[in-house]
């Protein structure tokens, strides 16, 4: 009997340490109108490299580009403009907003969360889908927001960043 438990413990502990586990969400990855986790809006790409460690592929000299830092939940990305982090893009489960609100949740969530502080557009490429947009809480930040797209009222994606970049539909399109 003893032997058994010991077995269930190891192939517990093995199953834990495969590297196709997902990890979970992290209290430290919350996304804000800033930024998400260590991430900040504005830094650039040494800042954000001391923050995260590497991020391989970065062309930090474009208008625009993507990078994935390894430390980062799955679906979160990074835009870059011109050196400095512009948003935050997050495309599944596992984050959440400073509201709780994650990839999944219904539409009027976001409405419940955020309450005045949402504008609702249609969607430009999903029929019936909307981009809910949710302004800083103070009303002199004009700067930064947080988007959601949804589809059938369920959120899709969001981002978070300053504008316009994150305003962009097409992201660095």
């Amino acid at each position: 009997m003893r032997t058994r438990s010991v077995l269930a413990i190891l192939v517990l502990i093995a199953a834990s340490c495969s590297t196709d586990t997902p990890r979970p969400a992290s209290a430290a990855w919350i996304a804000t109108p800033n930024g998400i986790g260590a991430i900040r809006v504005g830094m650039t790409t040494d800042e954000l490299r001391t923050a995260v460690g590497d991020f391989p592929g970065a062309n930090v000299t474009a208008d625009c580009s993507y990078v994935r830092p390894s430390s980062a939940p799955p679906g979160v990305s990074v835009m870059l403009a011109r050196g400095q982090v512009a948003r935050v893009d997050v495309d599944s489960a596992g984050v959440r907003t400073d509201a709780g609100v994650a990839v999944g949740d219904s539409a009027s969530r976001i409405s419940d969360a955020y309450a005045a502080r949402v504008t609702a557009t249609p969607h430009k490429y999903v029929p019936g889908g909307q981009y809910l947009t949710v302004r800083s809480t103070s009303p002199a930040d004009t700067s930064r927001r947080m988007v959601f797209e949804t589809e059938n009222g369920r959120v899709t994606r969001f981002r978070t960043g300053r504008v316009p970049e994150v305003e962009w539909i097409e992201r660095c399109g």
